[in-house]
């Protein structure tokens, strides 16, 4: 009997080579970002969001509990989990309150929907700080 490869393991592996493609392109790029950066963390939502979605109508607010409270594996993907939001949350912050963002709501975003809001949050302070460019851009121009 012919074993079929789990649509999970094909989400989880595809999204862990799209990763390290990814990646690997940025590291060789020595330019900054001339286009809008802000539409990176924006799109990358969108599908997160959609996945989020539809876990949580199937399987409920706290589905993710008995995920990650099941197993060794499941607690060290959670503490993982947190323990790298948390890193981003801190490098990020500054830039961000810098940028305009009050931090309250973000925490609160980041919080309750994890690496999806720390890409809001991203794609958010990102375009502040591209539209504040572009001004001072067009006023030092004028003047």
């Amino acid at each position: 009997m012919e074993e079929t490869v789990p649509i999970f393991d094909i989400v989880a592996i595809g999204g862990m080579l799209v990763f390290i493609a990814a990646a690997l392109q940025i590291t060789q790029s020595k330019h900054p970002v001339e286009w809008p950066a802000w539409l990176v963390p924006a799109v990358l939502a969108v599908p997160l969001t959609a996945w989020a979605a539809v876990a949580f109508l199937q399987e409920g607010p706290f589905g993710f509990i008995e995920a990650q409270t099941g197993s060794l594996w499941g607690m060290l993907t959670w503490l993982n989990l947190l323990m790298g939001l948390g890193v981003a949350f801190f490098l990020l912050q500054n830039r961000a309150r810098a940028a305009g963002m009050k931090s309250e709501v973000w925490v609160l975003m980041v919080a309750f929907t994890a690496g999806l809001g720390l890409l809001v949050m991203l794609a958010r302070m990102l375009y502040i700080e591209r539209a504040a460019r572009q001004r001072s851009a067009s006023s030092s121009s004028r003047g």
